[in-house]
């Protein structure tokens, strides 16, 4: 018996539906696969991939990490960046975008704390003791501080704060290299240069390249905290689920392995 090759109404039917049917499983399957977007503050990065390594291994699904300046990325978000979570290095930042209603501000935790330090080059003989008119332009010789853009970025508004606080900073302020962020200024000391730079104690603990001179009392800058917190205009169960598992002690175990003081919600 010879099959036509024309298909009945109810068989052209029923193959359409089913054609219609698989193309939804495999939309869905893109969505579910798709990962939640951190944008996350640069001193955070090395820290925050290891969370979410263990977050993927515990089967919680893909998370990709976009790090920057926090400064850089608030207007990024600000602007319609795709972001699911953001994790600020400096409260400003996060309350610029909860006025715009760029984040969910019922969200917002208070994660993590850090340390601000000054760091040489690991094979360096610069000795300091940090205090009032501590001797730092006069160390750094002929080289330079290297520091993220005070202007812009925390780690650089912290640093200028408490440079400002012990009196130096305007002997230090000709003398800078601005850097983008702290992993950059971090670079321009592991590298030789910069003579000494200032950044968080987490990121001078990610290279043998760098050795710790002192570390700046907390009472010389604003307080260092990072918030986080969900945007509203993508926020669903993948990223709900991923903020939560950062409020968690399996992840604060990871934050403090890398250096930061996990304290969420403040506490």
């Amino acid at each position: 018996m010879v099959r036509s090759g024309l298909l009945s109404p109810a068989r052209r039917f029923r193959r359409g539906l089913a054609g219609a049917l698989a193309g939804l499983l495999l939309a869905f399957g893109a969505a579910a696969a798709e990962p939640v977007t951190v944008f996350a503050a640069a001193s955070t990065g090395a820290a925050l991939e290891d969370v979410a390594r263990l977050y993927e291994r515990q089967g919680g699904g893909n998370v990709a990490i976009v790090t920057a300046a926090t400064s850089s990325l608030a207007r990024q978000i600000a602007a319609g960046a795709p972001a699911d979570l953001f994790l600020s290095a400096f409260p400003l930042w996060m309350d610029f975008l909860e006025e715009r209603g760029d984040t969910d501000a019922a969200t917002r935790r208070e994660l993590l704390g850090n340390t601000l330090v000054l760091i040489a080059p690991s094979g360096s003989r610069l000795d300091l003791d940090i205090a009032p008119g501590f001797p730092l332009a006069e160390a750094l010789g002929d080289s330079r501080l290297a520091m993220a853009d005070p202007d812009h970025v925390p780690a650089g508004i912290y640093g200028k704060q408490a440079l400002t606080a012990l009196g130096v900073w305007p002997d230090v302020s000709r003398r800078l290299v601005r850097a983008r962020d702290t992993v950059a200024a971090l670079a321009f000391v592991a590298r030789g240069e910069a003579a000494a730079g200032i950044v968080y104690e987490t990121d001078a603990a990610r290279t043998g390249k760098v050795r710790i001179v002192g570390r700046f009392a907390a009472d010389s800058h604003a307080p260092i905290r990072y918030d986080l917190a969900l945007t509203p205009q993508r926020t669903g169960e993948a990223a709900r689920r991923f903020y939560d598992f950062l409020l968690s002690p399996a992840a604060g175990a990871v934050f403090e392995r890398h250096g930061f003081v996990f304290r969420p919600g403040g506490e």
